[in-house]
């Protein structure tokens, strides 16, 4: 048997060492980051205690009545700077460039010192806390400010994180959102940071240890704390991009899904309209702020399906053709909203409410035609509702010229509406006796004061006496109630219709003030009215109906006789259609039978019910 050879492997060659590579290790970025956002985080809490500082400083100022809690004219701008102005850098450091944080800083601080002082300025009688006890802000500059510098933050962020002046619409959503949610949060932190401290008071106090409650109860404490709890919970959120983002899609997800809902309740409300009509709406005196409700839910529905117009987010169809169908409606219910406040414009003059709700109107103008005009666009193709885009950031910059205008003298609501009802007064639209002296002094501020001044002292013909008269009470804070009306002035005051009638001699001679419930023009001097006659309850005897007002809206009383000789309101009955009171005037009316207590009175054709609580839809003649 023969054996295999052995074989001996050769040797491996020899294999010259490697040279030795010198590997450079870059830097640990994790590390870097996290040390620009400890600085970051640092810059936060310095800049957050600083605020406290001084607004504990300002807060002692008026606890110990030293200045510039003495001085409004410093006091206010101090404090809208320093409540503000710190929010907008905390939110703003570490991603809005140095330069731009800067001169928006700047910027921010100049505007909100001069909107503060020209807020007191416009005061009726600017004092100090240390004088009055009075040198607040109004409500509607702090509200609104907040408006505006969210809208003007939210620009600025985007346009400088695109280094454009007009930035590209996603950046804007996404700065819009980031800052709100990060406020949303920040104000959530800081309620359940207190509550946490008083939780923790609440436990020391069961074993008998105060410290923790006198200690959140001191204000050196409390207002430190809390700016710096908000510093804090700003930074948390910004460096936790993901969480913001998280919060944003599940907030729209849901907002979106009901749009379809509010949209068949607008088109159900607007098409049912010529069945009911207007009547019920302007009954309730408030269809202006309902209409322009309901059309703020449906931009910010519409926007929440919208969401920043990307193709990734296409919406389901109903949401789609919601968008659409929500935009078109916009336009008639903004429409109905800006006819009732000229209705009441028409009759009444304008004050500051009825102006801030023409500067609302304007705003859900732009939208309501600019969405309608998206809508339209999209039907026949091309990215849907891509103008809704365009359309925000228009409006974004008409809301912030509106607000400017308001809180400056240009378009100060204060001014417009003294100057208003001055001129009402001075044209005769209303009368002396029942002009509201009272309201130009606690709406008109200093406009209110020099009118007041001017009327007191001016000449108006047969008026001029009871004017200035009344005028100066205003002034002196005692306004004037007007005399009992005497027998002549009540036979004065209301013209008959038909002018061969007369009022009944009990009407005339009854103490009206001793009764009441009567209209003005039955116990005021002056005070018009028109009275006409008819048997409403179908007893034989008729009922005297006092109107005010002039068409279409005209408001009457119905007045009945009882067994003890005295004349009591039964009923009201309004107006609704043109050419009714002039109708009334030339004797063009009946009675019917009727479908409640009273019978209907029958105008033009048209049935009112003459009571309070019934509504009339009866469709007014073409």
């Amino acid at each position: 048997m023969s054996s295999e050879p052995s074989v001996t492997p050769a040797p491996e060659p020899a294999v010259a060492p490697a040279a030795v590579e010198t590997v450079v290790i870059p830097p640990d970025d994790g590390r870097h980051m996290a040390l620009a956002e400890q600085a970051l985080a640092v810059s936060r809490l310095i800049a957050g205690g600083l605020q406290g500082v001084v607004l504990y400083l300002l807060y002692l100022s008026v606890d110990t009545t030293s200045w510039p809690s003495t001085s409004p004219y410093w006091l206010a701008p101090l404090l809208m700077v320093f409540v503000f102005v710190p929010l907008l850098f905390l939110q703003a450091v570490g991603t809005m460039r140095p330069r731009t944080l800067m001169l928006w800083t700047a910027a921010a601080t100049a505007l909100l010192a001069a909107l503060a002082w020209y807020d007191i300025w416009r005061q009726w009688q600017p004092s100090g806390f240390g004088v009055t006890g009075d040198s607040a802000m109004t409500f509607a500059l702090v509200a609104f400010a907040i408006i505006g510098l969210f809208i003007a933050q939210s620009l600025i962020a985007a346009g400088d994180a695109e280094r454009k002046y007009i930035a590209s619409y996603a950046a804007y959503f996404d700065a819009a959102w980031k800052i709100g949610v990060q406020l949303a949060l920040a104000v959530a932190f800081v309620g359940v940071f207190w509550g946490v401290l008083w939780l923790g008071a609440v436990l020391f106090n069961l074993i008998n240890l105060k410290f923790l409650e006198t200690l959140i109860e001191k204000s050196w404490f409390a207002i430190p704390a809390t700016t710096l709890a908000t510093a804090a919970a700003i930074h948390v959120t910004d460096v936790r991009a993901r969480l913001v983002a998280g919060i944003r899609t599940v907030v729209l997800t849901l907002l979106s899904w009901l749009l379809p809902l509010m949209t068949l309740i607008a088109v159900g409300f607007t098409l049912s309209l010529p069945f009911t009509g207007l009547a019920p709406l302007w009954a309730t005196r408030e269809a202006a702020s309902l209409l322009l409700t309901a059309a703020a839910t449906l931009v910010i529905l519409i926007n929440a399906a919208f969401q920043d117009g990307a193709p990734e987010h296409n919406r389901p169809l109903a949401l789609r053709y919601g968008e659409a169908i929500a935009a078109a409606i916009l336009v008639p219910i903004v429409l109905i909203a800006a006819h009732a406040l000229w209705l009441r414009v028409a009759q009444y003059g304008w004050t500051v409410e009825r102006i801030a709700t023409a500067a609302t109107i304007v705003i859900a103008l732009c939208y309501a035609f600019g969405y309608a005009a998206a809508a339209g666009l999209s039907l026949p193709g091309g990215t849907w509702m891509h103008l809704v885009a365009r359309v925000n950031v228009i409006a974004a910059f008409v809301v912030l010229a509106i607000l400017l205008a308001m809180f400056t003298p240009l378009g100060d609501p204060a001014r417009l509406a003294v100057n208003s009802q001055v001129a009402r007064l001075k044209a005769g639209k209303v009368t002396a006796t029942a002009f509201d002296f009272d309201y130009l002094k606690s709406e008109g501020g200093r406009y209110g004061r020099t009118a007041l001044t001017a009327l007191a002292a001016g000449n108006f013909g047969s008026s001029t006496d009871i004017i200035r008269k009344m005028a100066k009470a205003a002034i002196a804070g005692n306004p004037v109630v007007p005399g009992k009306a005497t027998k002549a002035d009540i036979a004065r005051n209301v013209s008959v219709y038909p002018n061969s009638r007369a009022l009944p001699r009990t009407m005339i001679e009854q103490d009206w003030q001793k009764t009441g419930g009567g209209p003005a023009c039955l116990s005021q001097p002056v005070s018009p009215c028109d009275g006409f006659f008819a048997d409403l309850d179908g007893d034989g005897n008729e009922e005297v109906i006092l109107v005010t007002g002039v068409d279409p809206y005209w408001y009457g009383t119905v007045l009945k006789v009882g067994p003890d000789n005295l004349w009591k309101p039964i009923a009201s009955i309004n107006g609704r259609c043109a050419g009714m009171l002039a109708a009334l005037k030339k004797g063009q009316a009946a009675v019917a039978m009727p479908a409640m207590v009273l019978r209907d009175w029958v105008i033009l054709g048209v049935r009112l019910h003459p009571q309070a609580t019934t509504a009339d839809t009866a469709p007014c003649p073409g």
